[in-house]
């Protein structure tokens, strides 16, 4: 286990970067403020670095966008915590990773990167989750990325699919073959649901995968009930207090959230008043 040996100034020309830097994306962005913000109140965190192979030099573990700043700053020197010896690099993106959560700016697909990482080290997820200080869900979430398909993998790296919808759908297809036009609809369709429709809109999914759906569901191309995807709204609907209480004894009843719930109250009406408009129509 790293620790510090003491905290002291050094000189920006003694300092690499590491190679195990966990913030490898957008580490540009909102330098400008960092910088005014160092300009106008000084350096209030010291950066976290251990020593390098060669002299006097020192490799940044985490503090990256610090010393970034100070430099355009034109600053001589920096204040850095320095490890008692030098760590490897899972070690280094480690701690990289938690002190960036700390500061909560870190992508989740860096994340994903160093929580594989040290997984493929432990073979445990629960040690992941110790070293990182996440929660043990979170972290058997991204420890699957690996077994995703290019597609999906693709999608949640540009955060237009979240992880753990990204997995269900993985599940869902298994070994098929699934245009990735498919799936991109699927993922605009999902960014739009609340979690209890994405929910709902799995257990669709689960269904027709038991036989007990429309087709459509599986595809993608109706899979929120008997809609496409891209078609679902949330609404906000307003009820007198034994309504509410009528409606919550239902979807307890039915094992549901009452937001699953009033859903499928409003979809039997609208099903039955259709049925009943057609004939007339028809006439």
């Amino acid at each position: 286990m790293a620790v510090f040996k003491e905290v002291r100034q050094l000189r920006l020309d003694q300092l690499v970067l590491s190679p195990q830097q966990a913030r490898t994306r957008d580490v540009e962005k909102g330098l400008d403020e960092l910088v005014e913000n160092i300009r106008v109140q000084g350096q209030l965190e010291p950066i976290i670095v251990s020593p390098a192979s060669e002299g006097d030099r020192f490799e940044i573990v985490a503090g990256q966008r610090r010393w970034l700043a100070l430099r355009r700053l034109g600053a001589a020197t920096i204040h850095a915590a320095i490890l008692d010896h030098r760590i490897d690099e899972v070690t280094a993106q480690a701690i990289s990773v938690s002190e960036n959560l700390v500061r909560r700016d870190l992508s989740g697909k860096d994340l994903i990167s160093i929580c594989t990482r040290l997984h493929h080290r432990y073979g445990s997820v629960k040690a992941v989750a110790e070293e990182l200080g996440l929660p043990y869900n979170k972290v058997r979430s991204y420890v699957k990325f690996d077994r995703l398909r290019p597609e999906l993998k693709t999608l949640v790296e540009s955060g237009r699919l979240d992880i753990k919808s990204a997995i269900r759908l993985e599940d869902h297809y298994g070994e098929s073959m699934v245009e990735l036009h498919k799936l991109q609809t699927i993922a605009t369709a999902l960014a739009e649901m609340t979690n209890a429709q994405k929910a709902e809109y799995f257990r669709a999914m689960q269904l027709d995968r038991a036989g007990g759906a429309p087709a459509a569901v599986a595809d993608g191309t109706a899979g929120y009930g008997r809609r496409a995807p891209g078609a679902v709204r949330q609404i906000l609907v307003t009820l007198r207090t034994d309504e509410v209480e009528l409606l919550r004894e239902w979807a307890k009843e039915h094992h549901l959230t009452q937001d699953a719930a009033a859903g499928q109250i409003i979809r039997a009406h609208l099903r039955r008043h259709t049925a009943a408009v057609r004939p007339k129509r028809g006439a």
